[in-house]
C-alpha cells in the first residue's frame, strides 16, 4: 500500500516538473519565433513601461518626502511659537439620530388639469 502512495507521489512530481519545464522556452527560441521588427517594438514598449513606472515611483517618493518634511517643519514651528503650550483637541461630534421620523400629516390632493 505504501509503495502505491509513493508511486503516485513520484508520478505527480514528474508531471509537475515536466509541465513547469514545458512552459519555459529559452530566449533563443523565443526570439526566433517572432520577426525582428516585432521583438524590437516589444523591447521599446518594455523600456517605455519601465521608464513610466520609474517616473511614477520617483514622483510618489518625492511627494511622501515633501509631506514628511512639511510635518517636521509644522511641528518645529508649533513648538517654537506655542512654547510647549498644548491646546485641547476639538470636541467629539455628537452621534446622529438612528432614525428620522417625519410627522407630516398634510394631505396631498392631486391636481387634474383640463
Amino acid at each position: 500500500m505504501k509503495k502505491i502512495k509513493y508511486l503516485y507521489f513520484y508520478a505527480f512530481i514528474l508531471v509537475a516538473c515536466t509541465m513547469a519545464l514545458s512552459f519555459q522556452l529559452p530566449d533563443s527560441i523565443k526570439k526566433t519565433l517572432l520577426p525582428p521588427i516585432v521583438t524590437k517594438k516589444i523591447d521599446e514598449d518594455i523600456k517605455e513601461y519601465y521608464a513610466e513606472r520609474l517616473r511614477i515611483c520617483k514622483l510618489d517618493a518625492l511627494t511622501k518626502a515633501e509631506d514628511f518634511v512639511d510635518s517636521i517643519i509644522v511641528n518645529k514651528i508649533s513648538l517654537s511659537v506655542l512654547k510647549g503650550i498644548s491646546f485641547p483637541s476639538r470636541p467629539l461630534r455628537p452621534e446622529s439620530p438612528k432614525e428620522i421620523k417625519l410627522d407630516d400629516t398634510t394631505k396631498i390632493i392631486p391636481v387634474i388639469k383640463k
